[in-house]
């Protein structure tokens, strides 16, 4: 893998792994992220799950617009009255149960490859990472580039 596509690579690895792993739930990774914020912050906006996820609004409305329809989350009153918020539903929360003990495995599994050493050097690594292309949009947010 060349270092330009290394972090792609191994983003759609881990989605891969998570996503077979959950597969048995319903539940997609992506969706999980979401459902697992609602659960923790119940009334949680579109804006903030986006932020909250490094997600972009578009990504989270469709993500949210197929929670809804599935019936797993509803709308619901945030601490913001200008934003619309959103918690899980009963179904959403047994969804949720589902998928934990499944995404825990996966992290288990994973991390069971790894030394300790690696898998806090990998923790480290990603939060530089996110740091980094979050500094990188801001850049290029305030020149008007497009990524």
């Amino acid at each position: 893998v060349t270092d330009r596509a290394a972090a792609r690579v191994t983003a759609r690895a881990l989605t891969q792994l998570y996503d077979e792993r959950l597969r048995a739930s319903g539940v997609e990774a992506s969706q999980f992220g979401l459902l697992s914020i609602l659960n923790r912050q119940p009334g949680c906006s579109q804006a903030s799950l986006a932020r909250l996820l490094a997600m972009d609004k578009t990504t989270v409305s469709r993500n949210l617009k197929l929670l809804s329809q599935k019936g797993w989350i509803e709308p619901s009153c945030g601490s913001d009255t200008r934003e619309r918020g959103f918690r899980l539903t009963e179904t959403g929360r047994k969804r949720l149960a589902a998928a934990r003990p499944l995404w825990e495995a996966a992290q288990e599994d994973l991390r069971s490859k790894m030394s300790g050493g690696q898998w806090t050097s990998m923790l480290k690594v990603f939060g530089m990472v996110r740091q980094a292309a979050g500094a990188a949009r801001k850049g290029t947010e305030e020149t008007g580039e497009l990524s």
